[in-house]
């Protein structure tokens, strides 16, 4: 992935209010919902962060089966990036701290320390960006 690549691809995601996160759920079909993105606001790499609870069903699905698909489309632009992965949970203390906000509590988490407080991380594998009709796919590495 070229620099240039990498800036169209993180403009599209600092400019997102929300991530669309399909996972494969427990009956194996592809399952989507939208996550929001505000961790992802200033990202440099494609590295992300999201918040979730960790007895969600979500997290039963990545558990059984990691590899996700992340989608980010611009409506002012149209332009968009499906990014290919895995999605971890983040057990770090010191990198959940860094991502913590106490605006979390208005989900009912208490704090970082909070047992169903997920901090989930996408480690990219591969994309497919759209920008004005051009269609760019490959592997990260």
């Amino acid at each position: 992935m070229t620099n240039r690549v990498l800036e169209h691809i993180l403009k599209i995601v600092h400019a997102c209010p929300f991530a669309y996160l399909s996972t494969i759920n427990l009956d194996k079909y592809p399952e989507t919902r939208h996550l929001m993105n505000t961790m992802n606001e200033k990202a440099e790499n494609l590295y992300l962060h999201f918040l979730t609870g960790l007895y969600s069903p979500k997290m039963e699905q990545i558990k059984e089966n990691d590899k996700v698909c992340l989608y980010y489309y611009n409506p002012q632009t149209h332009n968009a990036v499906r990014l290919f992965g895995r999605m971890i949970v983040v057990e770090n203390p010191v990198e959940r701290m860094q991502y913590w906000d106490d605006s979390y509590k208005m989900f009912g988490y208490t704090g970082p320390n909070d047992k169903n407080w997920g901090l989930i991380a996408f480690i990219p594998d591969a994309y497919k960006y759209y920008s004005g009709g051009e269609v760019m796919t490959d592997k990260i590495k």
